[in-house]
């Protein structure tokens, strides 16, 4: 279940609020030295304004690279190459953009929502044989059952907290 958390709070730094954050670039995939490598891997990644990423490759011979690896991922950024470093400049997300993002991030919620009942559900289901074959008593297997719904609150909770907050985010202009 906290591998899910974390895995929802990587899903949703990657959406788009219309400010700079390197998360938005850094996991995207560039072919480079005849393989797959992100762009955290190959560059340095920095925000020094709230609206601008700066990206500075540490071999500039894959600039190239990089600003068609960006371009292939398709996240809506345009990149410029200046010199020896890429610049993306991020524009302000209009209503209808930013009612799209919130749609993609409940469908992202309901994801995780629905992974941490499908692993309440196979626990309550180890619970459950374990007290049917005798390893288990039934008071046990009853408080621990609880004890999991406990934690499958928490989490839902968890998931819908870093939902609300990545929303006003969303929505802040």
């Amino acid at each position: 279940m906290r591998d899910a958390i974390s895995h929802l709070k990587v899903e949703l730094a990657q959406i788009r609020t219309g400010r700079a954050s390197g998360t938005l670039v850094s996991d995207i995939q560039v072919d480079a030295y005849n393989s797959k490598m992100m762009v955290k891997e190959l560059a340095q990644i920095t925000t020094p304004e709230p609206t601008v990423i700066l990206i500075s490759p540490w071999d500039k011979s894959i600039i190239t690279n990089i600003v068609g690896g960006i371009a292939k991922a398709d996240i809506g950024l345009n990149s410029v190459v200046d010199g020896d470093i890429i610049r993306i400049a991020i524009p302000p997300l209009t209503s209808e953009r930013r009612d799209q993002f919130i749609k993609n991030m409940h469908q992202i919620l309901e994801k995780y929502r629905v992974e941490i009942r499908q692993i309440r559900h196979e626990f309550v289901e180890k619970l459950r044989e374990a007290e049917q074959t005798g390893e288990m008593s039934e008071d046990e297997e009853k408080r621990q059952k609880e004890e999991i719904q406990k934690l499958h609150d928490e989490f839902i909770e968890a998931i819908e907290v870093a939902g609300k907050a990545k929303e006003a985010e969303l929505r802040q202009v």
